[in-house]
């Protein structure tokens, strides 16, 4: 990595210094169009969320889709967020379950998650709920608090799984333990 874009990256990410975006971002544009697949990412992550730059995001779009094209697992979950929310781009729930898909078998566990809710909800694909449950499950043993928490309601209400209300809680505190708020409310109610 040459001396710039490591500067840039400390600038970026407050590393040994004090943290700049407005001074990050031509540093990390100028290693991007180097073609380094993280800087890429980080264009379009700065672009998308006007971190040193104003907010653009068809910009960000083709940034994230550059370094999406390397397999780089967070550009294709954020491309992904964009087709599926609609910013910056048409809502495309097929395009957005693709884009999930292939970070989730990058072993990504917020594509993981997301893909579940897609299988969960037939947003871009055929309702299944099997899938649902065996990409809440990866997600969730990987940490990711959305899945442990979707995957706590599974066994509460005995979708796709036993019911279980031990385990139901087991995944409802891991969720809460790194503050999923709607885990922590289902906690603190009484039980019935």
């Amino acid at each position: 990595m040459g001396n710039l874009a490591e500067l840039g990256r400390e600038l970026f990410y407050g590393i040994r210094r004090r943290r700049n975006y407005h001074k990050a971002f031509p540093l990390i544009l100028q290693a991007a169009r180097s073609g380094w697949v993280h800087w890429q990412y980080l264009a379009g992550y700065s672009l998308a969320h006007g971190l040193g730059v104003e907010r653009n995001l068809r910009a960000a779009r083709r940034w994230y889709a550059k370094a999406g094209s390397k397999r780089h697992p967070g550009a294709l979950f954020n491309l992904a967020l964009m087709y599926d929310q609609g910013r910056g781009v048409r809502h495309d729930y097929r395009r957005a379950f693709r884009l999930y898909e292939k970070g989730a078998k990058l072993g990504d566990p917020a594509a993981q998650c997301n893909l579940a809710l897609a299988y969960l909800d037939g947003r871009g694909t055929a309702r299944s709920l099997r899938d649902a449950i065996r990409w809440f499950r990866m997600a969730a043993a990987k940490g990711d608090p959305k899945a442990q928490y979707n995957l706590g309601l599974a066994y509460l209400e005995g979708e796709g799984v036993r019911k279980s209300k031990g385990r139901a809680r087991g995944w409802f505190l891991k969720a809460a333990k790194q503050g999923h708020r709607r885990a922590e409310k289902l906690l603190s109610q009484p039980k019935p």
